[in-house]
């Protein structure tokens, strides 16, 4: 590029700073000169412009890289908090009524859903099975699908040990895609059938984050004194007590 525009920089001087012959040219030979000094000029200043942008590309280039690594990390803090959860909810599981502490599975039935103390009617490694499917598309981030896989397994297993934790990542599922609607569905579903999973701060608060984004303030309000409320003492009643100062906030500049 620099070569190309020195030999161009030299023609003009050199068309600027003509021989002595050059001076016997006629008025129309002048003329063409003239009319070719200002073409090359033209064709400097587009190869300057095109520089000039080869560098704002490869500016963006580089941005574009940056957003799309930031954008995987994203991703991978997500895939590994979804089992991070996981692994804390069957964690529970693990430790209901009648349990057994050595085993890598639940074998008895859990704690955490209405039907606990009751001998399971299922398969308990069919159910398990069913369950892994619909989470390793979660993990993957491919939601829609994982929440298709949940409904399934839901209607297969719908006092299973493991239904109020896919019903739960069924709203998960629905919020991380700002589907708030049907979120707030799927976590009501959660809180009304499985009223004793440790979900159910979160799904409050979750709730209350929907309505939030949602922008219906009053909702969002009347949910967030609910959980704090019913949980005072949680991690999600905190976190519920500075939206609820957003919210509150918002209200009064509304009024």
């Amino acid at each position: 590029m620099k070569k190309i525009l020195t030999v161009l920089i030299l023609g003009v001087s050199f068309a600027l700073t003509p021989p002595v012959w050059a001076k016997k040219l006629t008025t129309e030979q002048r003329i063409q000169k003239l009319e070719r000094l200002l073409a090359s000029k033209g064709l400097v200043e587009m190869l300057i412009k095109l520089e000039e942008l080869q560098k704002e590309m490869q500016i963006l280039r580089g941005e574009v890289e940056l957003q799309t690594h930031t954008l995987e990390g994203i991703k991978k803090r997500q895939r590994d908090l979804y089992v991070d959860i996981d692994r804390r909810l069957l964690k529970i599981e693990r430790s209901g009524p009648g349990a057994s502490q050595t085993s890598v599975m639940p074998t008895a039935p859990a704690s955490t859903n209405s039907r606990a103390g009751k001998k399971s009617k299922y398969d308990i490694a069919k159910e398990q099975k069913a369950y892994q499917q619909a989470f390793d598309l979660l993990r993957g981030l491919r939601y829609d699908k994982s929440i298709v896989s949940f409904r399934k397994f839901l209607k297969t297993y719908p006092d299973g040990r493991y239904a109020h934790i896919a019903q739960y990542w069924i709203g998960e599922a629905n919020y991380a895609q700002r589907n708030f609607k049907s979120a707030i569905k799927d976590y009501q579903v959660l809180i009304k059938r499985y009223p004793s999973s440790p979900k159910m701060a979160e799904a409050m608060l979750k709730i209350s984050y929907s309505y939030y984004e949602l922008k219906d303030l009053k909702k969002a309000e009347l949910n967030l004194q609910r959980l704090i409320k019913t949980y005072p003492k949680s991690t999600e009643a905190g976190q519920g007590r500075n939206l609820l100062k957003k919210v509150r906030l918002k209200l009064k500049n509304k009024s």
